[in-house]
């Protein structure tokens, strides 16, 4: 039986790969957002090896946090530099939240170190600042 550090179980049970809680305190991982007139967009990425597998993966997910306005269709993203990964569209309204998994993806997508969350709206794209040092 693999024991998870308590760290680690944390950021597993609040978020299914990670969140904001531990994203500062944690090398190689990380939380981003950026905040919208009707919400907030935000990413997480995390290396592997601190979810019990290998560092040479890393895990991520975005949401959107809709705070006001009507309902919208998003699309949530994650860019490694060398690839760009979406969700399905969402229909997200005001008081709710969307979120999307990317799962495992492996550091060799990020050869600067670092991923992007995204969101596309109504034509618009809307960007999170990067997480870095995921290798």
């Amino acid at each position: 039986m693999n024991i998870i550090p308590q760290k680690v179980a944390r950021i597993v049970a609040v978020g299914g790969v990670a969140l904001a809680a531990m994203g500062s305190t944690v090398a190689y991982a990380g939380t981003t957002s950026t905040l919208l007139s009707n919400g907030t967009l935000s990413f997480t990425a995390i290396n592997g090896r601190y979810l019990g597998t290998t560092g040479t993966k890393f895990f991520s997910s975005a949401s959107y946090h809709k705070t006001g306005g009507s309902a919208v269709s998003v699309t949530l993203g994650l860019d490694t530099q060398t690839a760009e990964y979406n969700s399905p569209a969402k229909t997200v309204k005001a008081g709710q939240t969307v979120s999307h998994n990317f799962g495992g993806k492996s550091v060799s997508t990020v050869p600067q170190c670092y991923a992007i969350g995204f969101m596309r709206s109504g034509g618009k794209l809307y960007e999170t600042p990067s997480v870095r040092d995921l290798c």
